[in-house]
């Protein structure tokens, strides 16, 4: 039953590992979010440019800022479905490490009962033997 166990836990600890390494992308994603997004506000409330030439510039970039604002959101959702898989995954395999310890003391508790009927059995016949023994003399 060990080796099941030590399996359980390995594939426990697996998930456990992946799930702080989605939670950490998450994190990651969530501040470059937040830094595209404090950028191109603080580029908003800049002085608008003097010539058309400039404004239309000003105005593909901050529509390129934004378009980096969208993508990066996206990012940003995916990596909570991943968070949310790798919790649902972690959790099924903490309740699997669970149920095989379960089973392994439910094992052990069986082979300790056994173990303790064949040792009564034992004294028992010990027993049994030395009655006879002296009923014979």
């Amino acid at each position: 039953m060990q080796p099941l166990q030590t399996l359980a836990d390995v594939r426990r600890d697996k998930a456990a590992r992946q799930l702080v390494d989605a939670q950490r992308q998450h994190a990651d994603r969530e501040a470059r979010l937040e830094e595209l997004r404090r950028y191109r506000e603080d580029y908003e409330r800049q002085s608008a440019a003097a010539t058309p030439a400039l404004m239309r510039n000003r105005h593909a970039f901050l529509d390129r800022l934004r378009e980096a604002e969208r993508f990066q959101q996206q990012l940003v959702e995916q990596a909570v479905r991943v968070i949310d898989e790798c919790r649902a995954q972690w959790l099924l395999q903490q309740r699997g490490c669970r149920t095989v310890a379960q089973l392994t003391a439910c094992y052990l508790e069986r082979e300790r009962r056994e173990e303790d009927r064949r040792e009564q059995r034992q004294l028992d016949e010990f027993a049994m033997q030395r009655y006879q023994l002296r009923s014979v003399d």
